[in-house]
């Protein structure tokens, strides 16, 4: 079965890098995420928030005019990671085959210690995936595929 609808269509990303440590001069995991998807045409912001649930949820509905959220980091086991938590509560739909597909992908052991998963939230897609190097290039191979065809499903009429 092929999905080609919507495949083309450039999306307005926003990339959250959710950490106690990282800041914007700092993060290498978001800004490397968000130098790809710009090579594949994509508008990307960025921004960085720390692993509080207020500021996670505060990430999103301030703004609300992008397409795609990609959240990075506060998915592992540590008390401290809440990224899924937070983005649980508001959401009205998980796309748990996300993180099954990641987890799946990544052949590495640690990588099932990751809660990724993507939300679904306002027809906006809400990915959250590990904050490592190689996490971000393995989710943005991952999202980049799906992402066009999951807009039109959530879009279409």
């Amino acid at each position: 079965m092929v999905h080609r609808e919507g495949t083309n269509k450039k999306l307005k990303i926003l990339i959250v890098t959710v950490s106690t440590s990282r800041t914007v001069e700092t993060d290498t995991s978001g800004e490397n995420l968000k130098k790809e998807f710009i090579k594949d045409s994509h508008r990307v912001d960025k921004l960085v928030c720390k692993d509080d649930e207020e500021q996670i949820v505060n990430a999103y509905y301030s703004n609300r005019d992008h397409d795609v959220f990609i959240f990075v980091g506060g998915t592992g086991p540590s008390s401290k990671d809440v990224t899924v938590q937070a983005l649980r509560k508001i959401s009205e739909k998980e796309m748990v085959g996300f993180g099954e597909l990641f987890r799946s992908e990544s052949h590495e052991r640690f990588a099932y210690l990751s809660n990724s998963t993507l939300f679904i939230k306002d027809s906006k897609q809400l990915y959250c995936i590990p904050g490592s190097p190689d996490a971000t290039v393995l989710a943005h191979s991952i999202v980049d595929s799906i992402m066009g065809h999951l807009y039109h499903e959530l879009t279409k009429e």
